[in-house]
Protein backbone atom coordinates (compact mmCIF):
# COMPACT_ATOMS: atom_id res chain seq x y z
CA UNK A 1 0.00 0.00 0.00
CA UNK A 2 1.49 3.76 -0.86
CA UNK A 3 0.10 6.87 1.10
CA UNK A 4 1.31 10.51 -0.91
CA UNK A 5 0.40 13.13 0.24
CA UNK A 6 2.18 17.08 -1.26
CA UNK A 7 2.35 17.92 2.57
CA UNK A 8 5.36 17.65 3.73
CA UNK A 9 4.38 17.61 7.37
CA UNK A 10 1.59 15.13 7.04
CA UNK A 11 4.23 13.39 5.62
CA UNK A 12 6.44 13.59 8.57
CA UNK A 13 3.44 12.89 11.37
CA UNK A 14 2.46 9.55 9.54
CA UNK A 15 6.23 8.27 9.32
CA UNK A 16 6.75 9.38 12.85
CA UNK A 17 3.83 7.32 14.17
CA UNK A 18 4.78 4.22 11.99
CA UNK A 19 8.26 4.73 13.81
CA UNK A 20 6.37 4.73 17.23
CA UNK A 21 6.24 8.93 17.85
CA UNK A 22 3.34 9.47 20.16
CA UNK A 23 1.29 13.28 19.39
CA UNK A 24 1.16 14.98 22.82
CA UNK A 25 -2.33 15.32 24.53
CA UNK A 26 -2.28 18.67 24.84
CA UNK A 27 -1.75 21.73 22.46
CA UNK A 28 -2.09 25.21 23.85
CA UNK A 29 -3.34 28.30 21.89
CA UNK A 30 0.57 29.67 22.92
CA UNK A 31 2.27 26.30 21.93
CA UNK A 32 0.36 26.13 18.90
CA UNK A 33 1.91 29.79 17.62
CA UNK A 34 4.73 28.29 18.55
CA UNK A 35 4.96 25.30 16.58
CA UNK A 36 3.64 26.81 13.32
CA UNK A 37 6.39 29.79 13.22
CA UNK A 38 9.14 27.33 13.33
CA UNK A 39 7.38 24.30 12.04
CA UNK A 40 10.65 23.56 10.16
CA UNK A 41 12.14 22.54 12.80
CA UNK A 42 9.57 20.17 14.32
CA UNK A 43 7.96 18.74 11.30
CA UNK A 44 5.70 16.10 12.61
CA UNK A 45 4.71 17.98 15.72
CA UNK A 46 3.67 20.45 13.27
CA UNK A 47 1.97 18.44 10.75
CA UNK A 48 -0.19 17.39 14.03
CA UNK A 49 -1.00 20.64 15.16
CA UNK A 50 -1.26 22.03 11.80
CA UNK A 51 -4.18 19.77 11.18
CA UNK A 52 -5.52 18.42 14.68
CA UNK A 53 -5.48 21.79 16.42
CA UNK A 54 -6.59 23.96 13.91
CA UNK A 55 -9.97 25.42 13.14
CA UNK A 56 -12.19 23.23 10.63
CA UNK A 57 -8.84 21.07 10.41
CA UNK A 58 -7.28 22.98 8.05
CA UNK A 59 -3.34 23.41 8.17
CA UNK A 60 -2.99 25.99 10.88
CA UNK A 61 -5.81 27.68 9.72
CA UNK A 62 -6.47 29.36 13.24
CA UNK A 63 -5.95 27.73 16.71
CA UNK A 64 -8.99 25.33 17.44
CA UNK A 65 -12.03 25.93 19.70
CA UNK A 66 -15.36 25.18 20.47
CA UNK A 67 -17.97 27.45 22.24
CA UNK A 68 -17.59 26.29 25.73
CA UNK A 69 -13.94 25.95 25.29
CA UNK A 70 -13.87 22.18 26.51
CA UNK A 71 -13.31 20.58 23.75
CA UNK A 72 -8.93 18.94 23.91
CA UNK A 73 -8.70 18.70 19.73
CA UNK A 74 -5.15 17.55 20.49
CA UNK A 75 -6.31 14.52 22.45
CA UNK A 76 -9.47 14.04 20.03
CA UNK A 77 -6.85 14.33 17.32
CA UNK A 78 -4.56 11.89 18.76
CA UNK A 79 -7.10 9.54 19.53
CA UNK A 80 -8.33 9.28 15.86
CA UNK A 81 -4.78 9.68 14.35
CA UNK A 82 -3.39 6.24 16.36
CA UNK A 83 -6.65 4.47 15.33
CA UNK A 84 -6.56 5.59 11.60
CA UNK A 85 -2.77 4.29 11.43
CA UNK A 86 -3.36 1.24 12.75
CA UNK A 87 -4.18 -0.52 9.22
CA UNK A 88 -1.49 1.49 7.59
CA UNK A 89 1.53 0.98 9.87
CA UNK A 90 3.26 -0.92 6.86
CA UNK A 91 2.46 0.91 4.10
CA UNK A 92 4.69 3.23 1.98
CA UNK A 93 4.49 6.96 2.57
CA UNK A 94 5.32 8.69 0.03
CA UNK A 95 5.80 12.92 -0.07
CA UNK A 96 5.27 14.29 -3.75
CA UNK A 97 2.99 15.58 -6.68
CA UNK A 98 0.34 12.74 -7.29
CA UNK A 99 1.51 12.08 -11.46
CA UNK A 100 4.78 10.86 -9.66
CA UNK A 101 3.55 7.89 -7.82
CA UNK A 102 4.39 4.33 -8.89
CA UNK A 103 1.00 2.44 -9.71
CA UNK A 104 1.20 -1.49 -9.94
CA UNK A 105 -0.95 -3.35 -12.13
CA UNK A 106 -2.99 -4.12 -9.80
CA UNK A 107 -4.12 -1.38 -8.06
CA UNK A 108 -6.71 0.43 -6.43
CA UNK A 109 -6.42 3.96 -6.23
CA UNK A 110 -8.30 6.88 -4.00
CA UNK A 111 -7.82 10.07 -4.44
CA UNK A 112 -9.09 12.80 -2.51
CA UNK A 113 -7.51 16.17 -4.63
CA UNK A 114 -8.09 19.82 -3.32
CA UNK A 115 -11.95 20.74 -3.56
CA UNK A 116 -12.13 22.70 -6.76
CA UNK A 117 -12.34 26.65 -6.28
CA UNK A 118 -10.43 25.85 -2.89
CA UNK A 119 -7.04 27.21 -1.67
CA UNK A 120 -5.20 23.69 -2.58
CA UNK A 121 -2.25 23.26 -0.54
CA UNK A 122 0.03 25.94 0.67
CA UNK A 123 -1.99 28.23 -1.22
CA UNK A 124 -1.00 27.04 -4.57
CA UNK A 125 -3.03 26.28 -7.33
CA UNK A 126 -4.25 23.09 -8.13
CA UNK A 127 -4.65 22.01 -11.51
CA UNK A 128 -8.40 20.47 -11.42
CA UNK A 129 -8.19 20.01 -15.18
CA UNK A 130 -5.61 18.24 -15.39
CA UNK A 131 -6.40 16.14 -12.46
CA UNK A 132 -9.66 14.90 -14.34
CA UNK A 133 -7.56 14.01 -17.42
CA UNK A 134 -5.48 11.78 -15.28
CA UNK A 135 -8.29 10.31 -13.94
CA UNK A 136 -9.61 9.21 -17.14
CA UNK A 137 -6.15 7.82 -17.65
CA UNK A 138 -5.53 5.71 -14.41
CA UNK A 139 -9.54 4.48 -15.26
CA UNK A 140 -8.72 2.86 -18.51
CA UNK A 141 -6.43 0.07 -16.34
CA UNK A 142 -7.38 0.64 -12.79
CA UNK A 143 -10.38 0.84 -10.48
CA UNK A 144 -10.27 4.84 -9.55
CA UNK A 145 -12.19 6.79 -6.67
CA UNK A 146 -12.13 10.35 -6.57
CA UNK A 147 -13.56 12.01 -3.25
CA UNK A 148 -15.10 15.57 -4.46
CA UNK A 149 -18.23 17.00 -4.05
CA UNK A 150 -18.52 17.79 -7.95
CA UNK A 151 -17.17 16.05 -10.90
CA UNK A 152 -16.99 16.33 -14.33
CA UNK A 153 -19.83 14.08 -16.80
CA UNK A 154 -17.87 11.54 -17.47
CA UNK A 155 -17.66 10.46 -14.00
CA UNK A 156 -20.33 9.22 -11.61
CA UNK A 157 -20.74 8.88 -8.28
CA UNK A 158 -20.85 5.47 -6.82
CA UNK A 159 -21.62 6.42 -3.01
CA UNK A 160 -22.92 9.97 -1.38
CA UNK A 161 -23.26 11.39 2.21
CA UNK A 162 -23.92 14.59 3.51
CA UNK A 163 -21.28 16.10 6.37
CA UNK A 164 -21.00 18.59 8.40
CA UNK A 165 -17.71 20.93 7.84
CA UNK A 166 -16.56 23.82 9.65
CA UNK A 167 -14.07 25.01 6.55
CA UNK A 168 -15.79 27.58 4.49
CA UNK A 169 -18.44 28.56 6.73
CA UNK A 170 -18.21 31.18 9.76
CA UNK A 171 -17.93 31.00 13.41
CA UNK A 172 -21.10 30.50 14.59
CA UNK A 173 -22.88 27.99 11.81
CA UNK A 174 -21.49 24.61 10.16
CA UNK A 175 -22.08 23.86 6.54
CA UNK A 176 -23.67 21.16 5.50
CA UNK A 177 -22.31 19.46 2.12
CA UNK A 178 -22.29 16.51 0.18
CA UNK A 179 -19.49 14.42 -0.05
CA UNK A 180 -18.93 11.86 -3.12
CA UNK A 181 -17.04 9.24 -4.41
CA UNK A 182 -17.00 8.91 -8.35
CA UNK A 183 -15.48 6.89 -10.60
CA UNK A 184 -15.05 6.96 -14.29
CA UNK A 185 -18.29 6.37 -16.62
CA UNK A 186 -16.26 3.31 -18.02
CA UNK A 187 -15.91 1.27 -14.63
CA UNK A 188 -19.82 1.63 -13.76
CA UNK A 189 -20.36 -2.21 -15.42
CA UNK A 190 -18.59 -2.79 -12.20
CA UNK A 191 -20.65 -1.39 -9.57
Amino acid sequence: MILNDRNPYLIALLRAVQDGWQPPDEITEEQYYFIRDRKDDMQALAGFAGFACSFGGKFFGGFARDKRGTRNFARAGKVSLLRDMQPLMQAQILCGDYRDVPITDDAVIYADPPYAGTTGYNHERFDTEAFWQYAREMSKDHRMFISEMNAPEDFIPVWQKQVRRDMSCNAEQRCVVTEKLYIHESRAAEF
